[in-house]
């Protein structure tokens, strides 16, 4: 990976992180390019290959499915697993599977240094209040920037220097890999996207016979090839008859 490349792939994840200044922070950075589809889609057009970038931002994707943020505590982070773990990934010739492993491990180190930047900034808080009970307000509109270049110093050196430096490292550490362990790696990799869609389904299935809904698209397109268009407008009837019998039964 050229120095260009693993600059703008750094200039990216930063732009991509909660807070961050020149995409409005959560707006245009967290759910917008911070999204692993769309790191994806960006890492591709910058790699010159975006069909792989958007399978990997997709599997990626389906790992954090049903990841929510609580009380402002994030279990892990997404965009430091989308901007390392892509680009690493595409440039040592990993498997989606081997990707996904990467992946989550990542956004568990992200959640540590995301959370280690939330504490020193809490500093500029207290400069902020100190200035704005110092009438100075001009002052105290600016302290936000410098607790930015904390977060640009935190953010972008890691994507960056894991983008430069560790394509070559990770390449000897693939080719490392006994073949019954990478075997293993890619069962287990290959398990990732259930806990993001386990994760859904625990939050939306009110009841454990909502559950045959979703076996039942699973058999439409295993075994009958059903297209996931036709499975859709199966899912919409079978959901509008279930809306209207249960308002049936509340009105009775």
């Amino acid at each position: 990976m050229s120095f260009i490349q693993a600059l703008l792939i750094g200039l990216l994840g930063y732009c991509a992180a909660k807070w961050a200044v020149p995409l409005w922070g959560d707006m245009g950075g967290w759910w917008t390019i911070g999204r692993p589809i769309v790191a994806g889609m960006l890492i591709g057009l910058i790699l010159g290959d975006v069909s792989q970038g958007i399978i990997f931002g997709c599997a990626i994707n389906a790992l954090y499915l049903g990841s929510i943020t609580v009380g402002g505590v994030a279990a892990n982070d997404i965009n430091f697993a989308a901007y390392i773990g892509i680009p690493l990934a595409m440039t040592s010739g990993a498997t989606t599977e081997e990707a996904l492993t990467l992946a989550a491990l990542l956004g568990a180190l992200g959640v540590f240094i995301w959370n280690f930047v939330k504490i020193i900034n809490v500093y500029w808080v207290h400069v902020m209040d100190r200035k704005i009970a110092e009438g100075k307000l001009d002052a105290a509109a600016a302290v936000p920037l410098y607790g930015n270049i904390f977060l640009f110093i935190f953010r972008f050196t890691p994507i960056f220097l894991a983008c430069l430096l560790g394509p070559s490292v990770m390449t000897k550490v693939m080719d490392a890999i006994p073949p019954q362990l990478s075997a293993i790696i890619g069962i287990f990799g290959g398990m990732l996207p259930l806990i993001g869609f386990a994760i859904i389904l625990k939050t939306c299935v009110k009841k454990n016979a909502e559950l045959l809904y979703f076996v039942l698209g699973f058999i439409l397109f295993t075994c009958f090839n059903v297209s996931v268009i036709a499975i859709l407008v199966v899912a919409l009837v079978l959901a509008l008859i279930d809306f209207k019998s249960s308002d049936v039964v509340r009105r009775a």
